[in-house]
């Protein structure tokens, strides 16, 4: 297919989308036939959502405005059609004062109380269960294996953290720990190098062991060794020269630097989770990721959080049941269970027939969801983005080693044709690696912008070498311009991206095939295997603009996210300055410099910041959808569903 008629294409389908006459057989109809649709939205994440925000060791601070300041208005905002959809909750999280900016008032730091997604009903009835649905199963049971947000989702309703995120704020409140560490309650240090937790002293295992300062020094220590194979172990081990327990209920982090979101990134949700050291203790390292703990076996599966593990059937459903001894009160419903299904079509289905209680929805289904009456819909900005990764390691391919080629292949997608024809105007095209809600978004300080353009792209690979034979493949040295890009099956919308990258490729002269398998395996093929040449799947940021885990050379797999092992020592100094920089001003500088330099060199192609699209059943109370932290999962023991059932 020409550009011109790809884009002609393209144009046939936005109008078709604004008035609303086809349906989704249609899409995906058109999509097998050729029309270049594109993607949506799955840490790594086959469906996003968004983790935590920097607190300075000086004293607590605030989240980043989750209403973006006049200089980082998104640029793409629901489409003028979308006035005319079904009354529905569009939300961002309040407005709240810009991180670094001290907080003096320790009383927001307790337990999340009377904000827009904190205030609840009073429990209506006991008993019951609720399902929530999505289309990628969970990889591990284990906190300190986690690489994946389905993983923890499900984790963070057993094994909570030191600390949780206020869904409203995005500042810390205590959970395992009685406090949050401030100056003024001598929990952090004058150098800002030194945390004291204190913890609670009425928390109990679910098998009814106390849970100590043991569990916690026994995390940190594991999470530490390489032998775990941990995408954690290089930032623990980077940020943190020990961790002690003077005594039971007392837990001491000397840190190797300051850490200005040292907080904030050992909440709930983010990865943290504290495991049973009575449980792992006698478990060799290496022995940890086979031990049945990590698959959730209920012999060896306690909790400290509201619901305790009780079976899992892979890729189709895992069930957690009550821990009536939570130390926050016993949870009104008897049972939370996950379904899998097969793909985001299912997901619809099911929420629409009331199989399921909730669940994330892809964009494209937004206007055929929001028209259930039995469902609440939510739509809101979050933290997380879609993106292609290139392969940058040369003893696996030298086909991306040339920067002319990755500014070639990015310059050479429409991603404004393809946002407003699969997201409605419900996605933002991706200028730099800030998503639009972090204070570190600048898009009017980027210098350099990928506009649509192929006469630029096929110009660029041209300098680089690559002539187009009579195929109309390019080619260098006897060697095609041709690689596979993989992506998760279940996302018809990713499988639709991946379609029209390889049209549009095709069209300056480059073979791509996309390829899919299902989230487990592609998940373990990026981070594990790494056998790929190109990928495209989401990521979750914390709130906290710091991105080492993506882009800093010490955060190569296994032992963290910089997935395609890209190196540039001029972002590693800026990471590491940004982390320790405690000024918010100088910090948003930092990683606007930062971006730049990431722009140039192109280590991936960030395409877009989609909106979360979230269902609920009305008959499941206290449930609200946002883009902080574990989202709605914080508070589930206060969830309830109107019939019991």
């Amino acid at each position: 297919m020409s550009v011109k008629q790809d884009q002609a294409a393209l144009r046939r389908l936005e109008r078709a989308w604004d008035a609303r006459g086809f349906a989704r057989r249609d899409f995906l109809r058109l999509a097998g036939a050729g029309v270049s649709l594109a993607a949506i939205g799955g840490l790594l994440a086959a469906c996003a959502a968004a983790p935590p925000p920097t607190v300075a060791p000086d004293a607590p601070t605030s989240a980043p405005s989750a209403v973006p300041s006049p200089s980082a208005v998104p640029t793409s905002a629901p489409s003028a059609s979308n006035a005319q959809r079904p009354a529905v909750i569009a939300t961002t999280a309040p407005a709240t004062r810009t991180v670094g900016t001290p907080v003096r008032n320790t009383a927001r730091l307790e337990y999340p109380s009377g904000g827009p997604f904190s205030t609840i009903e009073p429990v209506g009835r006991s008993g019951g269960s609720v399902v929530e649905v999505g289309f990628a199963d969970a990889r591990t049971n284990n906190p300190l294996l986690t690489t994946d947000l389905a993983s923890n989702y499900r984790i963070g309703l057993q094994y909570l953290s030191l600390l949780g995120l206020n869904p409203d704020t995005a500042l810390p409140y205590p959970e395992l720990a009685a406090t949050v560490p401030t100056r003024e309650n001598g929990g952090i240090a004058a150098d800002g190098r030194t945390y004291t937790f204190k913890l609670r002293t009425d928390i109990r295992w679910s098998d009814g062991t106390p849970f100590t300062a043991n569990d916690v020094v026994f995390t940190y220590q594991t999470l530490a060794k390489k032998a775990l194979v941990s995408p954690r172990t290089a930032e623990v081990n980077d940020r943190i020269a020990s961790v002690s327990n003077p005594d039971d209920y007392t837990v001491v982090f000397r840190m190797n630097k300051v850490v200005a979101p040292f907080l904030t990134a050992n909440c709930t949700g983010a990865g943290y989770g504290i495991v049973p050291g009575h449980i792992l203790k006698d478990v060799p390292v290496d022995q940890i990721k086979q031990h049945p703990f990590s698959a959730g076996d209920p012999q060896f599966s306690v909790a400290t959080g509201p619901f305790q593990f009780q079976e899992w059937v892979k890729d189709d459903h895992a069930t957690l049941v009550k821990n009536a001894t939570f130390f926050r009160g016993e949870p009104a419903l008897d049972r939370y269970s996950f379904r899998v299904v097969k793909d985001s079509i299912a997901v619809v289905t099911s929420l629409k027939t009331g199989e399921s209680d909730w669940g994330q929805v892809a964009l494209s289904f937004y206007d055929e969801i929001a028209k259930q009456g039995h469902l609440a819909t939510t739509q809101y900005d979050t933290y997380s983005f879609e993106f292609s990764g290139f392969q940058l390691d040369p003893e696996r391919t030298t086909i991306f080693q040339d920067t002319g080629v990755r500014q070639a292949l990015t310059y050479a997608l429409d991603r404004e044709s393809m946002a407003r024809a699969i997201y409605g105007g419900l996605a933002t095209v991706a200028q730099g690696t800030a998503p639009t809600l972090s204070f570190a978004y600048a898009p009017d300080q980027l210098q350099k912008i990928y506009d649509y353009d192929p006469k630029r792209a096929e110009a660029l690979l041209e300098e680089a070498g690559w002539r187009k034979r009579a195929d109309g493949i390019r080619a260098k040295d006897g060697k095609k311009l041709q690689f596979t890009i993989w992506t998760n099956a279940g996302s018809k919308s990713r499988e639709s991206l991946v379609t029209v990258m390889q049209q549009q490729w095709k069209a300056i002269g480059v073979d791509a095939t996309p390829k899919t398998e299902e989230w487990s395996a592609l998940l373990a093929r990026v981070t594990e295997s790494r056998d790929f040449e190109m990928f495209v799947i989401g990521f979750a940021w914390d709130v906290d603009p710091d991105q080492t885990q993506m882009w800093s050379s010490k955060s190569f797999p296994p032992n963290g996210f910089n997935l395609g092992k890209y190196a540039n020592p001029q972002v590693d100094t800026l990471l590491d300055r940004g982390l320790t920089e405690l000024d918010p001003a100088k910090r948003k500088a930092l990683y606007v410099e930062m971006q730049n330099i990431l722009l140039a060199d192109v280590p991936a192609i960030i395409l877009f910041f989609p909106r979360g699209v979230s269902a609920v059943n009305k008959r499941l109370h206290n449930c609200k959808p946002n883009a902080v932290g574990l989202s709605p999962r914080w508070n589930t023991h206060l969830w309830w569903v109107a019939d019991g059932k």
